[in-house]
């Protein structure tokens, strides 16, 4: 079965998303994985090492097109993310963060490959729950705020 981590990066609030990483697993008993929207995704690496001798066929795509092909999963993640950062940086930002949640590598495999240090919650268990508790929390005042009419001049 193939699997993909998209290796993203915040570069303050812009999103870089032009990078891929597929690849294969001899054994999935070394990962936990969740069905979401008809795709598996890995949302845990339960050992590292058994998962990095078990990934095989490592491709590294970049807007769609093969960059590079590697044996070694933590070292097609960490050029993976050098890239994004790179490109991240060009934008002159003031924070560069990996993104974090469905379809990008757990947190504590983000923690050993990304090349800049960071802070990061842990991503919810149940998202949809996660995301209808923070719909009904917004604030009336942000959207108070956002039926006021830019054409009006403030006095």
């Amino acid at each position: 079965m193939e699997f993909y981590f998209f290796p993203d990066v915040y570069a303050d609030r812009y999103l870089v998303d032009s990078y891929i990483i597929s690849f294969k697993l001899k054994d999935k008993s070394c990962i936990r994985t969740r069905e979401w929207e008809g795709r598996e995704y890995v949302v845990e690496v339960l050992d590292w090492e058994a998962f990095k001798e078990s990934a095989y066929d490592i491709v590294l795509y970049e807007y769609g097109d093969e960059v590079a092909r590697f044996s070694d999963i933590e070292t097609a993640l960490s050029e993976a993310y050098k890239m994004a950062c790179l490109e991240a940086s060009r934008r002159i930002p003031k924070v560069i963060e990996p993104a974090l949640g469905v379809g990008n590598p757990p947190i504590q495999v983000v923690e050993r490959v990304f090349p800049l240090s960071f802070k990061a919650e842990a991503f919810p268990e149940d998202l949809d729950s996660f995301l209808d508790h923070l719909v009904k929390n917004v604030e009336i005042e942000t959207l108070e705020w956002e039926k006021a009419d830019d054409d009006e001049i403030p006095f």
